[in-house]
């Protein structure tokens, strides 16, 4: 048994006894030190230089377009967790924190609206299984999408810019989510939120429906290649959707996200494929369709070349601006020099094969310097450490 100083003096004293002692160690403080048990703190920072000598719309960042030419942070993560263990009624939670300008792009951050404000909440959520089967995950609170190939972590993503399809999609959800796994090759998700983008306290507006206790309904499957497929088990794919009844954009009622992706491992050691594609519908207001083809090759043990050909039709609606048909590419070179982090160097390439109705609209609302330029390039650096 471990007693402080203050503890042994009022031993010493007989103030208290040793009995008191014990019964304490297995009361509340026990129960606080059980509770605490297997809470993780991980995390990271991202910083980077970005050079944009045409102004590239499609920037590094999820709000700064066009402007962000120098040295930037990026974003702070600050995740505290428990995860779940093999028990079959295990309790773990996530709460992940954004600090920083990216913080903004999520949508949700704390006093949203308010200039300079830099603070998010990411994920915060109890997960829970119930010994259903295999074993019935649950989710509630705030927690990631369920679909896309690219994530809001880019630390996660084979680039450092993000791809035209990850910006029609929503990046999180406040709700109810429920994970089952069928077996090794095949597992299943579905769940409702309050509504279809990020805003985490915020209601169905009800749209031209008017209907403001309607719900956003999510649904994924997600395969595993099984081994019997040699070099090319363990390739991962998802296909999924959200579904909602929002006003996102003006007079708009239902929004609509359909995507399928995955990566496929080949016979070529070092060399993974990858493709996306994202639909979305909002009420006939806008109607988008994103798809990026990836390629990841280790070089070395130290380098990994990544690249990405992203096309994008706007259509309708303006997600991307009236009409915009663009297309992009993008090389970078991962290259491990320190333990921890991520150094990536990235050029990327941005095309407007079509202007549309809004000439000097891209990616996000954005324009290049000059009104109906078709080409913009962009050369960045990223370092990102995680803890």
């Amino acid at each position: 048994m471990k007693i402080n100083n203050w503890t042994r003096a009022l031993l010493a004293t007989g103030v208290v006894g040793m009995g008191a002692v014990a019964q304490a160690e297995e009361g509340p403080a026990a129960n606080v030190l059980t509770a605490v048990s297997g809470t993780q703190i991980s995390g990271y920072v991202s910083a980077g230089a970005v050079w944009s000598p045409d102004d590239n719309p499609f920037a590094t960042s999820f709000t700064a377009a066009g402007d962000n030419d120098g040295f930037n942070l990026d974003v702070v993560d600050v995740t505290i967790s428990k995860s779940l263990d093999d028990s079959e009624w295990a309790a773990g939670y996530i709460a992940e924190f954004w600090f920083g300008p990216d913080a903004t792009g999520l949508g949700n951050n704390v006093g949203a609206g308010a200039s300079g404000n830099d603070l998010a909440i990411k994920q915060a959520n109890v997960q829970l299984r119930a010994p259903i089967g295999n074993g019935l995950d649950i989710t509630m609170g705030v927690f990631d999408t369920i679909i896309g190939y690219e994530v809001a972590n880019s630390g996660d993503n084979w680039n450092y810019t993000r791809s035209y399809g990850f910006f029609t999609e929503p990046f999180q959800h406040n709700g109810l989510l429920a994970s089952y796994q069928l077996c090794d090759e095949a597992g299943i998700t579905a769940g409702i939120a309050n509504r279809a983008d990020t805003t985490l306290t915020g209601r169905n507006t009800g749209g031209t429906s008017g209907n403001t206790s309607a719900l956003t309904y999510l649904a994924a499957v997600n395969v595993t290649l099984p081994e019997a497929l040699g070099p090319l088990a363990g390739s991962e794919w998802t296909f999924g959707a959200v579904d909602g009844d929002n006003a996102l954009v003006a007079g708009a009622q239902d929004v609509t996200h359909i995507y399928a992706g995955g990566s496929m491992n080949t016979p070529i050691t070092g060399l993974q494929l990858g493709i996306a594609w994202d639909h979305l519908n909002i009420d006939g207001a806008v109607d988008t369709d994103a798809i990026a083809l990836y390629t990841s090759y280790e070089a070395t043990k130290k380098l990994k070349v990544n690249t990405r050909v992203d096309y994008v039709d706007g259509g309708t609606g303006g997600i991307v601006g009236g009409g915009v048909e663009a297309l992009g590419t993008t090389v970078t070179a991962d290259y491990a020099l320190w333990e921890n982090v991520l150094t990536r160097a990235e050029v990327r390439w941005d095309h407007i094969l079509d202007h549309g109705a809004a000439p000097s609209a891209a990616l996000s609302g954005a324009a290049p310097a000059t009104a109906g330029a078709s080409d913009a390039w962009l050369f960045a650096i990223n370092v990102l450490y995680r803890f």
